[in-house]
Order: C-alpha cells, then sequence, then structure tokens
C-alpha cells in the first residue's frame, strides 16, 4: 500500500512541536533509532623519530657567517656558466681525459669569468705562499748585513723613541689579539671539522631509520583506513540489516508505548517467583518467630540462675567485679528491634493463594497473546527485506575489495622506495674516508701549531719589551729584558717567513676544496629549487628514476620533480597531495558509494520493501486479560510492608555480644574454683556458660534466617514493583501504556513504521557517510605528513654542510686570517727591534750633539758580523771619570772589570763626558737606573 506523504509529514511536524496535538497524545521523537555505534579503531601513533635537524655553532656561529659572507661576495649565484650544462660535462668525463682537455680549452674563458673571484683569492694565496719566503731570505740577508733594524742606530733613546715604542707596541699588540683569535678558530674548527665526519655516518643512519618508520607508519595508516576501519563498518552495518526487525520494533515500541506488553510478560511470567519468594518470607518469618522466642525465654531464665549462683560468692572480689561489669538484668536480654517486632505475617497465606488461582487462571498465557501479537511486527519485517540483505552484504563487501586493492598498490609503492640499499653502502663510507680524513686532522693541528708558534713569539715579544728594563752589558742584570723581547720578536719575523710557503700553500688548497664543495654540494642541498645544477639533474637524472620508482602509486599519469618534491616535503603537506595521487585515485570520490557500488540503491529500496499494512485488528490487552492483572493489582501484596525486615541488624540481636560474655564467665568460674569455700559456684557457673553457648547458637541461627529473609524481601520487590512504589501502580501504569499502544498502532502503525523505516535507512547511510568523511579527511590532511621526512633530509644537509663544510671553511679563513694578520706584525716588530736593544735613556739635547760624530763613524764601522750577540755596547770601551777627592787611584786601576758582586748594593760609578764638570762637587743622590758612559771622542790622528 502507498503511504500517503502528507499526512506523514504533518505527524512528523506535529510531533516535534512541544504542545501535543488535540486529538492524539504526543508521541516520542524518532531521532536514534539506531543503538549501534561503530567504534573505529585510530591510527597509528607515530613513530619516536630520533633526526635532529638543529645546529650548534658552539661558539663559531661568527666565524661560519664571515667565512659564508666572503665566498658569497667572491662567488656567482650559479654553478656553471651560461652556456654550459651538466650533460656537456657528464658526456666529457665519460669520454675520456682527451675529451676532457678538449672540453676545458674550449670553454677555459667561460669558467674563468664564472669563478673569477675564487680564482683571484686562490692566486692572491699562491703568490703569497711563493713571494714570502723569497722577502724572508732578503730580509735575513739584509739582517746580517747590518741592515733592516740589526743594530740600533745609536745606543741612546731619541726624544721621541719612547713614545714610539709605546704606541707601536700597542698597535702590534691589536694585531696580536686579532691573530690570537684566529689561532684558536683555527684549532676550534679543526677539532669540528673531525668529530664532524667522524659522525657524518650516524646522522646519515638514522636519518635513513626515520625515514624507513615514516613510510612504514604512512602505510600502516592507510591500511588502517581503508582496510581495518572498514572492516569495523562492515561488521556493525551487517549487524543493523541482520537485527533490523528487533531495533524497528523496539523503537516503535518506545514511541507507541507497547513496551508496556512485554514488561507486563515479563511481571506475569515472574509470579512464579513471587510465590516462591513469597514461600520463602512465610517459613523465615515462623521461623524467626519461634527462634526469638526461644532465645528469649532462655536468656531469661539466665539471668536468674546467674544471679542465683553469684549470690553465693559476692563476698569475693572476683565475683564482685563480675557483677560490677556486667548488670544481667539488662545485659542478658533481646535487642530492642526484636522485641518490639512481630515477624509472622498471616496475610501472606492470602496472598499466596489468590497468586496461585491467577496462575491457574492461565494469566501468563493471555499476556503472552498480546505480545506474540506485537512480535509478529518483527516478524513481517524480517520477511520483508530477506531477499535484499545478501545483496546490501555483497556490494558492501565488493567496496571493502576495492578499497584493500587501493591500499596494496599504495603499500607497493611505498615498499618500491627500498631505503635499505642506501643505508648498507653507509658504512663504506667510513671504510674508504676516514683514514685520509684523520690525515687531513692532522695536517690542520701542525699548520694550527705552527700558527700558535708564531703567535707566542710575538705575545713573548710584546710582554718582555713592555714589562722589561733596558738591556745592558753587566753579567747580573736580568736576561728577561727587552733584548729579550726583540729576540722573540725576531724568531717571530723568520718563523712566519719559514713556514709561510707551506702554511699558505695548504690554505690556498683548503680554500679551494672547501668554496667548490659549499658551492656545488652545499648551497645546491640547502635550496635545490634555486639551484642550476640540481635543476639539470633533477631533469636529466632524478625525475626518470622517480618516475619509475612512483609509476606504481601514479601508474604513469604524474611527472615528478626533485626540487618540487622536496619544497613541498619542507612545507609539511601529506604525501598524498604531494605525490598528486588525486588524479590516480581520487579519494572524494569515495563519496559517490552509492551509485559506484549500488549498495545506496538497494539501500533506498528498503523503504519500500518494509511496509506492514495488517495493524488495524492489533489488540496488545484483551479485558480478560486486564480484568485478571487489575485483580493481581488488588491482591494484598500490594499492602504488605516489608520494609521492618529489611531495617533490622542482624549482628544486634542481644544487648551485649554473648561470646565475649561467656569468655569471660569461664574466666570467673576458673578463679572462684581456687577457693575451697565457694568451689560448688564455680559449677554452676560452667554449667550456665555451657547454657549460654547454646543460646548463642540459637542467636547465629536466627542471624542466618534474618539475612536470608532479607535477601528474599529483596528479590520480591525487584519481582513487583518494576520501578514503582508498589505491584499495584506498576499494574495499572502498564495497564494504560498497554492500552494507548493498542490505539496507537491501530490507527499510525503503518505510517509511524514507514517513518521509522527512513529514519533507520538514514542513519544506516549515516554511518557509510561517516566513514568516507573520516577517510578522506585522513588522507588528505592527518596521514603521512612529511614533516619527519624534511627533517631527516635537514638532518643529513645539517650533517655535512654545518657541521662539516662550515668548519672546514672556517680553518682555512682562520689560518689565512692569521697570516694576514702576521704581515703588518712583521712591519711592526722591525721597527720594535731596534727600540727594544737600546740600552741608554734620551740623555739630553747637549750629549746627543757630543755623540752624533762618533755614533756616525761607528755606523760605517759597524757593518758586517759583530761578536757582540746583543748588540750592545762593549763595557771595555768605556772610560771612567777622574778619580774623586779621597778616592785611591789603585781602586778605580781596572774598573772595567769591576765586581758586580761585591758591588751589586753600591752606589754606581759615574761618568761623564764633560771634561770640565766639577769634580770636587758632592755627588748628587743615587740614580734609579744605571746610566753607561758616553764613548771616548777620539778625532783620530
Amino acid at each position: 500500500m502507498h503511504l500517503n506523504k502528507l499526512p506523514s509529514f504533518l505527524f512528523l511536524l506535529h510531533t516535534a512541536r512541544s504542545e501535543p496535538l488535540t486529538t492524539t497524545p504526543q508521541l516520542p521523537s524518532l531521532d536514534g533509532v539506531l543503538d549501534h555505534v561503530v567504534i573505529y579503531q585510530p591510527l597509528p601513533p607515530a613513530p619516536e623519530y630520533k633526526s635532529d635537524d638543529s645546529f650548534n655553532a658552539r661558539g663559531m656561529e661568527h666565524v661560519y657567517l664571515l667565512t659564508n659572507t666572503f665566498l658569497d661576495l667572491i662567488q656567482r649565484d650559479d654553478v656553471l656558466p651560461k652556456g654550459i650544462n651538466t650533460s656537456m660535462i657528464i658526456s666529457a668525463v665519460g669520454e675520456g681525459p682527451t675529451a676532457c682537455l678538449q672540453f676545458l680549452k674550449l670553454h677555459w674563458q667561460d669558467f674563468l669569468l664564472q669563478y673569477i673571484g675564487v680564482l683571484t683569492t686562490g692566486i692572491f694565496g699562491l703568490l703569497l705562499a711563493i713571494f714570502l719566503p723569497l722577502i724572508g731570505l732578503f730580509f735575513c740577508c739584509c739582517r746580517c748585513a747590518g741592515k733592516c733594524g740589526a743594530y740600533p742606530d745609536s745606543h741612546y733613546d731619541k726624544r721621541s723613541d719612547a713614545c714610539k715604542r709605546f704606541f707601536t707596541g700597542v698597535l702590534l699588540s691589536t694585531f696580536v689579539i686579532a691573530a690570537m683569535f684566529g689561532a684558536v678558530c683555527a684549532f676550534v674548527t679543526n677539532h669540528y671539522t673531525f668529530t664532524g665526519w667522524t659522525d657524518l655516518t650516524r646522522k646519515m643512519d638514522t636519518s635513513l631509520d626515520d625515514a624507513g618508520e615514516y613510510f612504514e607508519h604512512t602505510g600502516g595508516s592507510v591500511e588502517v583506513l581503508l582496510v581495518t576501519n572498514f572492516a569495523e563498518l562492515e561488521e556493525v552495518v551487517n549487524d543493523i540489516l541482520d537485527e533490523s526487525g528487533p531495533t524497528l520494533k523496539k523503537k516503535l515500541a518506545n514511541i507507541t508505548e507497547a513496551f508496556a506488553i512485554e514488561t507486563l510478560n515479563d511481571l506475569v511470567s515472574g509470579l512464579r517467583k513471587v510465590k516462591r519468594n513469597l514461600r520463602d518470607i512465610s517459613d523465615d518469618t515462623n521461623e524467626l518467630e519461634a527462634k526469638v522466642a526461644q532465645l528469649q525465654d532462655g536468656l531469661s531464665r539466665s539471668q536468674k540462675s546467674l544471679s542465683s549462683a553469684l549470690e553465693g560468692c559476692n563476698s569475693n572480689q572476683v565475683c564482685e567485679k563480675f557483677l560490677n561489669q556486667y548488670n544481667l538484668d539488662k545485659d542478658l536480654a533481646m535487642a530492642e528491634d526484636f522485641l518490639k517486632i512481630k515477624f509472622r505475617m498471616p496475610a501472606i497465606t492470602n496472598v499466596l493463594s489468590d497468586i496461585s488461582d491467577l496462575i491457574e487462571n492461565n494469566i501468563e498465557e493471555k499476556v503472552l497473546v498480546g505480545k506474540a501479537k506485537f512480535d509478529e511486527v518483527e516478524k513481517q519485517i524480517e520477511q520483508s527485506i530477506e531477499d535484499i540483505k545478501p545483496k546490501v552484504k555483497s556490494e558492501l563487501r565488493q567496496m571493502g575489495v576495492q578499497l584493500e586493492n587501493q591500499n596494496n598498490k599504495i603499500k607497493a609503492a611505498l615498499q618500491e622506495i627500498d631505503l635499505a640499499v642506501i643505508k648498507k653502502d653507509i658504512p663504506k663510507l667510513d671504510d674508504h674516508s676516514l683514514k685520509y680524513v684523520e690525515y687531513r686532522y692532522y695536517v690542520g693541528l701542525v699548520m694550527s701549531s705552527a700558527i700558535l708558534m708564531i703567535l707566542l713569539c710575538f705575545i713573548l715579544g710584546l710582554f718582555y719589551g713592555m714589562c722589561g728594563k733596558r738591556p745592558g752589558g753587566l753579567y747580573g742584570d736580568d736576561c728577561c729584558n727587552r733584548g729579550t723581547g726583540a729576540s722573540f720578536l725576531v724568531s717571530g719575523i723568520y718563523f712566519t717567513f719559514f713556514f709561510s710557503f707551506l702554511l699558505l700553500l695548504l690554505t690556498t688548497i683548503h680554500f679551494l676544496v672547501g668554496a667548490a664543495v659549499d658551492k656545488s654540494v652545499c648551497k645546491t642541498l640547502l635550496a635545490p629549487h634555486r639551484s642550476d645544477v640540481f635543476v639539470q639533474l633533477d631533469k636529466q637524472f632524478l625525475q626518470p628514476k622517480l618516475n619509475e620508482v612512483l609509476n606504481e602509486a601514479s601508474n604513469g599519469n604524474n611527472q615528478y620533480s626533485a626540487s618540487k618534491l622536496i619544497s613541498d616535503c619542507h612545507s609539511n603537506d601529506t604525501i598524498y597531495n604531494i605525490l598528486n595521487l588525486e588524479s590516480v585515485y581520487n579519494i572524494t570520490e569515495l563519496t559517490n558509494w552509492r551509485s559506484n557500488y549500488g549498495i545506496g540503491e538497494y539501500i533506498e529500496n528498503l523503504k519500500n520493501k518494509i511496509q506492514i499494512k495488517e495493524l488495524s485488528g492489533i489488540t496488545l490487552l484483551t479485558p480478560e486479560t486486564t480484568r485478571d492483572l487489575e485483580e493481581l493489582a488488588r491482591s494484598g501484596i500490594s499492602d504488605m510492608d516489608f520494609s521492618k525486615f529489611t531495617e533490622i541488624l542482624e549482628d544486634e540481636i542481644t544487648k551485649i555480644d554473648l561470646r565475649s560474655f561467656i569468655r569471660h564467665l569461664r574466666t570467673v568460674k576458673e578463679q572462684v574454683a581456687r577457693y575451697p569455700p565457694i568451689k560448688f559456684v564455680a559449677t554452676k557457673l560452667g554449667n550456665e556458660a555451657l547454657y549460654l553457648e547454646n543460646m548463642n547458637r540459637v542467636a547465629e541461627q536466627v542471624k542466618l534466617t534474618l539475612r536470608h529473609l532479607k535477601e528474599s524481601v529483596n528479590q520480591l520487590e525487584t519481582n513487583i514493583k518494576f520501578n514503582k512504589s508498589s505491584l499495584r501502580e506498576a499494574i495499572h501504569t502498564l495497564i494504560g501504556q498497554a492500552n494507548r499502544a493498542t490505539g496507537v498502532i491501530r490507527s499510525r502503525g503503518p505510517e509511524l513504521i514507514g517513518d521509522l523505516t527512513e529514519r533507520y535507512v538514514t542513519e544506516t547511510v549515516g554511518l557509510i557517510d561517516e566513514y568516507v568523511d573520516r577517510v578522506i579527511s585522513s588522507i588528505q590532511g592527518e596521514v603521512g605528513y612529511c614533516a619527519p621526512l624534511s627533517t631527516s633530509y635537514n638532518a643529513t644537509v645539517v650533517a655535512f654542510c654545518h657541521e662539516v663544510v662550515d668548519p672546514f671553511n672556517g680553518f682555512w679563513a682562520s689560518i689565512g686570517w692569521c697570516f694576514l694578520i702576521y704581515l703588518p706584525c712583521v712591519c711592526l716588530s722591525v721597527s720594535l727591534i731596534s727600540l727594544y736593544r737600546k740600552s741608554e735613556g734620551y740623555p739630553g739635547p747637549l750629549v746627543e750633539t757630543e755623540t752624533q760624530p762618533l755614533d756616525k763613524k761607528r755606523r760605517n764601522q759597524g757593518r758586517g758580523h759583530r761578536r757582540n750577540p746583543s748588540g750592545l755596547p762593549e763595557v771595555t770601551h768605556s772610560r771612567a771619570l777622574p778619580p774623586v777627592p779621597g778616592e785611591m787611584v789603585a781602586e778605580r786601576a781596572h774598573s772595567r772589570y769591576r765586581d758586580t758582586s761585591a758591588t751589586r748594593n753600591m752606589e754606581p760609578p759615574r761618568y761623564t763626558s764633560n771634561p770640565s764638570l766639577n769634580h770636587s762637587a758632592p755627588p748628587s743622590a743615587p740614580s734609579g737606573e744605571y746610566e753607561r758612559p758616553p764613548p771616548y771622542y777620539y778625532p783620530g790622528p
């Protein structure tokens, strides 16, 4: 029968309103027909990736910044010149050395212009390596000839020498401090280069492990979505189809209140249990009545017997203490609750008779007839869709098979990315390179040590030159004076020239290698989309390989570029979007599952299949059944109050604990037996203890019976009340609900079933739509985020470029920096050497004028090598002043051989070059510095 949609719409509209219809009672909402919920297995948790792409420069960030800035200034943006590509180079290399030379002959100008900055810097380093040793050779020859600051012009300071010495020393100190920074950086970067390379293979291995775990986790997530979750959905949908009849009947019962017939059926079918519970209650109450009376009489008798027995020993301290502790009249008695209550319930007999009559009147069968009529609705629903269930299940399974096939294709594509081959070759990198890396490390250590040796010479020269005293020719003078500082400065100059060729040559080689690797490898890996070499290699080699590897996933429909894949991966996109799998398998097409798999058509047919026409004659409760149920409601069982039994405490039957009282009584009996005059009292007390033990056993029986009574009462209330205050109220409520349900089913049953069926179909379809939305949202925005893969890639680049190449470039930059600083240090040191070797202070303008002729003559005569290595004036060339009045001539005869140890604490002798000096004048106070006499002025013959 065709259902009229307009009345159905009006019915649903009115049931959704807050005001009920005037002609029909308000019915519950149709929402939530299904009780089934799909509990999906969550996606597997992300593995703990170990790759770390962070970089800690460890204090060398400024060195790396300056080095990379310098390389950026001298290098062009592109690796290869215009008009030359990687194919030409690879072709020339493949044809052999002759083709390579021919290729360079044709394009040397292009390479020269492309790398003009690098070549200029390298040539500059080579020129320095060649010319600095030659300059050093000329400098040594000049020194041997007495030139180039080999000897000071005069042993006296000129007027400006003190100022020159100070400012030149300060300027040299500035350069030395700058060179010290370079020396420290040379040692540190050399160590960082070595440790970075030795740790490179471990970090590459970790990155490959993380990449493998990423692909494995991605494949596992896809399998959970397409296979596991669909199996969970399929199981629930199949259960919904199998339970369609009970589900719709249950919802119809909730809407029409027809569930009352099932509740009534449960009630009448439990009448036998109620009858059994009442019998148990009757037996328990009768037993309790007898046992309580027996216990009460026994305790009363024991009170009298104990009182009589204890009167015979009331003068004894033990008996007196026992009587003071217990009041026999009050303690040996029943609890008040047991004295006030009457356990026997005669009305139970009448109730049992009424229930027996109803059972014999077949009340169970009468209620079961109405329930069977309502159960026919379930059977008709099941029969109406029996032929369509297998078709829906078959189409649903076909959908699952196709999803499994897609999952297998994705897994096959991911398995094509075989990282095990690359990982297997990683240990070979250490096998072939670690030995040479160690050699280079020790070469760098020697280079840094040579730089440090030169630096120490300059530092010590400055230290002694600034802090030491003037050089002197006396045997007792300090050796660590300015002359020593001059010697250290000379050593620093000689070492600079001596090591220059080897150090500058090795530094230039390091520079060329580091600049080439940084430009061709690191700049390319850090920004592949901006590298001309990577773009060409990608087009020629990487793209075909990627397309071959990913052909299983793309079916040859997509062309992949390595630079774009890397860029998209760094942007943390999902692998579905990165590989552009939408063109291969558009996941959004799952939303068309209704038409693609035919499931929607079959499920929609359920609306037309589930149609029940004959519901107008249904009767849930006949008048006769109603009368029997009302008779049950009028029975006395509803008037019985069983709560007085449940409120009794079974552990408090007597006012005292009989066990404790009996133990105490036995103790008194043993103590009284020690006194012969009252030994007969002990016998009586023992008898009473035995009697009380029997009473205690009766109390225990009362306790057990009372406990069983409570359990029977609880079961009875559960069987008869049905969440109501009494059986009478429960029956009247259920009869009203059943009668109302009969009216609703008769008038609107088919219409309600049609609406429930539509809602049933909608919710079933909603479960499938929910699964499709879950798959689409997870595949497009949750599964396969490329951040772990990007981190693995960046960790490898950081491990090589930042932890190996940057320290390597920082090393040659530090060595080159030191040598550039040493060049002005050499010039300043030459000036300081002659200033530090002057042994006399500024003598004044008069003495300076007198000594000029002699100094000039000595400069002409002092060429060549001298025996005095320090370049200081010979003491024997000085003449003493005439003897001071009062001084013996013999004392000064050999003054040039004076014993310095004997005169160490005496005032030094005074000399003068002025013959007109008044020697009779008293000597002035001794000065703090020893003043050497000027040489004799001898004009010649």
